[in-house]
């Protein structure tokens, strides 16, 4: 638990041994369900002594009469508050792992869990049987306590990310719509009170302060001269479906970022697959490849780019692409058209890659990045060869 809330912390020095932000959640994730687990083999192994006494399957063993205490029995408190912490950690965690539950809430009752840190440690610290045996142990937990103690204070504070936030106003505020005049994504703008540092790549959580909790974003493109920052928003669900439908400029915003480690390789020869809205990291590569055009052409030979789009009308960004190819000769643009039927694969990237060293970067739906990389991998592609986005935040 304690690991899980340094995770949370959004700590720089964390976020580059984990490799990115969204690795570093990804990991929170399964710490968190690891914590469930052995929580609950915890509990059962403490309560199965005197269900198996009540059964009479064992006799209850004697240990004498108890001494008198005096004063507060803090060992029976930090059992009391062990048990109820432990009840209240399960319907925690029920609520974090249902997709169902949304975002708003999830978000809200997440605050919890540095409520249910600080309980654990107390129940695990008053517990704690000093003897010589176990000092190396009990050091090692106190130390975890210490961190874990520190971190969910800065989470019950509102310090987490603090120093990263900037304050700011929408401009350029561009909806596309799908076939059915629905708005479907949404290409806006941010006028910056001041720099943010920033990696092509990269996402950024914003706040809206519209009562909702801030959600991450891939961001489109930073102009550090202008401190403007660009960012491309799809209708995915209930709070992305009011954004994209009721943005408008001049709307306050706080930027609080940029995080993630989704930068480019050094490779020569490289393959971009951006599906939907996963194209928008890749267009912040483009713009900075773009400002950097002179070095650029020293460092990488090809890179191919496969844009993937259930149909050529939802490939907004598209015309957007093609201008700022003008500048990067090397880059080449695929469209893939789902409703032609032209469903990419690893096939296809192995004829288009043949006889050349490459990695392959993907952002967009998890399962079609799992079969691609799959598939890839089964030719030979090393793993570490295939680099993706973890945009998922719960």
């Amino acid at each position: 638990m304690c690991l899980a809330v340094v995770l949370a912390a959004r700590f720089s020095w964390v976020e580059s041994k984990v490799k990115g932000l969204d690795k570093g959640y990804a990991l929170h994730k399964n710490l968190g369900i690891a914590a469930t687990v052995t929580l609950i083999m915890h509990w059962l192994i403490v309560k199965s002594g005197p269900w198996l006494v009540e059964a009479q399957l064992i006799a209850r063993p004697d240990r004498g009469a108890r001494p008198a205490l005096e004063g507060i029995n803090w060992h029976a408190v930090a059992e009391q508050v062990g048990d109820i912490s432990f009840k209240v950690f399960l319907i925690f965690s029920i609520i974090s792992l249902v997709q169902a539950i949304s975002y708003k809430k999830f978000k809200f009752t997440h605050k919890l869990g540095g409520i249910l840190v600080l309980a654990g440690v107390f129940h695990s610290v008053m517990l704690l049987n000093w003897n010589v045996a176990s000092i190396p142990m009990n050091v090692v937990i106190v130390a975890l306590s210490i961190i874990g103690v520190c971190c969910s204070v800065m989470s019950l504070t509102g310090k987490i990310g603090k120093s990263n936030k900037v304050d700011g106003k929408v401009s350029d505020v561009t909806k596309f719509k799908t076939a059915d005049n629905n708005n479907s994504v949404v290409r806006f703008t941010v006028q910056l009170n001041k720099e943010i540092d920033y990696k092509e790549g990269q996402f950024a959580y914003l706040d809206f302060h519209d009562g909702e909790a801030p959600h991450p974003f891939s961001i489109l493109d930073y102009d550090r001269n202008n401190q403007l920052i660009s960012f491309g928003v799809k209708d995915l669900g209930d709070y992305t479906h009011q954004l994209v439908n009721s943005l408008d400029e001049n709307q306050k915003v706080t930027v609080e970022g940029s995080y993630g480690r989704f930068q480019m390789s050094v490779q020569e020869h490289q393959v971009w697959v951006g599906a939907g809205i996963g194209i928008v990291p890749f267009i912040s590569r483009i713009y900075w490849l773009k400002r950097r055009a002179d070095k650029a052409h020293q460092a990488f030979q090809k890179i191919e780019l496969f844009y993937c789009v259930n149909s050529k009308k939802e490939a907004f960004f598209e015309n957007e692409i093609i201008k700022v190819l003008d500048h990067l000769d090397f880059i080449e643009l695929h469209i893939v058209d789902a409703e032609k039927g032209e469903l990419l694969n690893g096939e296809q990237i192995i004829t288009k890659m043949a006889g050349k060293t490459y990695d392959v970067s993907f952002c967009g739906p998890s399962e079609f990045g799992k079969s691609l990389q799959n598939h890839l991998a089964l030719t030979g592609l090393p793993e570490d060869k295939f680099h993706k986005e973890i945009f998922k935040m719960r």
